[in-house]
């Protein structure tokens, strides 16, 4: 259930009939949201799991089941344009001050909820969902050449606070758009700090399991189920919530003939199967497998895109849209290990001692160029736009020289895979989970504990010389040892002939579509010859460490489709 709110604007026009939720007006202020609250001349709304809401209330002197809305609104009364300070967990506001012509739009520290916003000169217009606010009149379906260059030279990552459209922007985590008397001002009430970590080895690894055990203990009260991949973040979860006192419910995701197709890699070195094995019957979950078609895979992509508003991680994640349509049957939350190794450290880009030269999650820019029409090359400069981008970022990223350089360098990899590459993975994790009827949980991504492992030393998050050594070291009690010690593998996905074939046919019709919107940016011709080529699923990936050559031809068609369906027009 989408929501949309309106500032300084003529409401009717502008959202009115947009949402299927309740619409609250107040002067030329609209908030459409389900929850959503007014007083007097102010309006609020909440959306997420506010993680201190019976501190907050007993703070501001308000009854203990006050709904999340309400504490938003009296927050703002207290603390001004101050309040989201005060908000801590998984939580979007906003407050509309008629009388003060005012608001306050907030995203939450870690960005696990998506927001963006559109502004017209003094007004402007906010939702979670670009759909919605295409369907109001503050933003067209326009992208312009930078929007051009982050689809292609970046995507299906975006830089913080841009879309692909002109229009639109999305608000960066721990931030707030303040906007009084149509003025508008971004502010930053959170960031991840650097500072000194004073702790030994030893009180470390117990301040890190005091702080897993926290993050754990704040969501077992909703009794939620847990995807389980046999890998060291959604193993040590599980076995954190095995200890919560209530039946726990497990699922894993598999594909048709998986044994027999799989592939071994550097990114992928084994099978889930014999680790979800050990666990369950470690934990003793009450266990369920979902095994995926790859025809369906391919189905699913459409509906991926309209949940996610954008080209996304084709197959990748229409798996998670179709995993978690069937824990919907059984749960409606569930546990998942996302953002682990963002956290502790887990992605070969953190074991790589080369110079930090570009963004190692989005690779092949040459093989991205190359899909361009040949006058769109000149015009767009893909490498040199990426270039300077990444210069820009990590010169903003940088903890500065007061630290050993080998230091320096991960803790500026780190911030920049934050802000980029977790992201990416966040939405993708509540659209999919969200659009299939179940709420995700990402335990690892508190801000607590994010804050506090940032300032650890490398040296330590790499103790015993493996990848996560930190995280290892403060679970090791509740593991078993092959458990404890498995390599780092990503999500699992197919690893079939099938899908690639499948993929294959869907570019080629693409590529005989003469109509197709795709190919006022893309080389017809190149995109044929692509889906021609010998497309190995194992291959090294052009994103991330899954989207390899069929994922390639899935993220064009998703392009295609993306565009075709919002009528996307490009002004350079």
């Amino acid at each position: 259930m989408h929501y949309i709110g309106v500032y300084h604007s003529d409401y009717s026009r502008s959202g009115s009939g947009i949402c299927d939720a309740p619409c609250i007006t107040k002067g030329r202020m609209m908030l459409c949201a389900h929850g959503a609250t007014s007083r007097g001349g102010l309006l609020a709304m909440a959306r997420g799991r506010m993680r201190n809401r019976a501190a907050l209330a007993a703070e501001l002197g308000c009854p203990a089941d006050s709904a999340p809305a309400q504490l938003v609104l009296e927050a703002y009364r207290h603390w001004g344009n101050d309040y989201p300070a005060h908000l801590q967990g998984p939580v979007a506001s906003c407050v509309m001050d008629a009388d003060g012509d005012a608001m306050v739009l907030s995203r939450d520290r870690m960005g696990e909820q998506p927001l963006f916003y559109a502004r017209q000169g003094s007004s402007a217009a906010f939702a979670d969902h670009p759909d919605v606010l295409l369907k109001s009149d503050r933003a067209e379906a326009v992208m312009d050449a930078d929007g051009l260059r982050e689809l292609f030279g970046l995507g299906p990552a975006r830089t913080p606070g841009r879309t692909y459209y002109r229009d639109i922007q999305s608000l960066e985590p721990g931030c707030a758009l303040v906007m009084r008397e149509g003025k508008a001002n971004i502010v930053r009430y959170f960031r991840i700090e650097d500072a000194e970590h004073a702790e030994d080895e030893a009180r470390t690894v117990a301040h890190t399991r005091e702080l897993l055990e926290q993050c754990v203990a704040d969501i077992a009260g909703l009794k939620p189920a847990v995807m389980l991949s046999g890998g060291l973040d959604s193993t040590a979860l599980t076995a954190l919530l095995s200890r919560c006192g209530y039946p726990l419910r497990s699922f894993s995701v598999d594909y048709r003939d998986s044994a027999r197709d799989f592939e071994a890699n550097a990114f992928r070195p084994e099978l889930d199967a014999p680790y979800v094995r050990l666990a369950v019957g470690a934990f003793a979950t009450q266990h369920r497998t979902v095994t995926l078609e790859q025809p369906a895979l391919a189905e699913a992509m459409a509906r991926a895109v309209s949940l996610r508003g954008f080209p996304g991680m084709a197959d990748i994640d229409s798996s998670l849209y179709l995993f978690s349509g069937q824990i919907a049957r059984y749960d409606r939350r569930i546990v998942s290990g996302e953002c682990g190794d963002e956290v502790f450290g887990g992605y070969p880009w953190f074991r790589v001692e080369a110079a930090l030269e570009g963004f190692p999650w989005s690779g092949s820019l040459a093989l991205r160029e190359s899909l361009l029409l040949p006058e769109l090359r000149d015009e767009l400069r893909l490498p040199e736009y990426v270039r300077d981008l990444f210069n820009t970022r990590r010169a903003m990223a940088d903890p500065g020289p007061g630290y050993p350089e080998r230091e320096r360098r991960l803790r500026t990899m780190q911030r920049l895979c934050f802000e980029y590459f977790m992201t990416n993975l966040q939405e993708r994790a509540v659209c999919m989970c969200g659009g299939a009827g179940v709420e995700v949980l990402t335990p690892l991504c508190d801000d607590r504990l994010a804050q506090y492992v940032y300032n650890v030393p490398w040296e330590m998050k790499f103790m015993g010389g493996q990848e996560k050594g930190l995280f290892r070291a403060a679970v090791a009690d509740l593991l078993p040892e092959k458990l404890l010690r498995r390599t780092k593998s990503p999500y699992p996905k197919t690893c079939s002939p099938e899908f690639s074939r499948i993929a294959r046919g869907m570019a080629l019709r693409l590529a005989a579509d003469g109509d197709a919107p795709l190919f006022q940016v893309v080389d017809r011709k190149r995109l044929k010859a692509l889906a021609e080529s010998d497309l190995n699923p194992a291959e090294t990936p052009w994103f991330g460490q899954l989207m390899a050559g069929p994922q390639l031809l899935g993220y064009l068609w998703q392009v295609n489709r993306w565009m075709a369906e919002r009528n996307v027009r490009i002004i350079l």
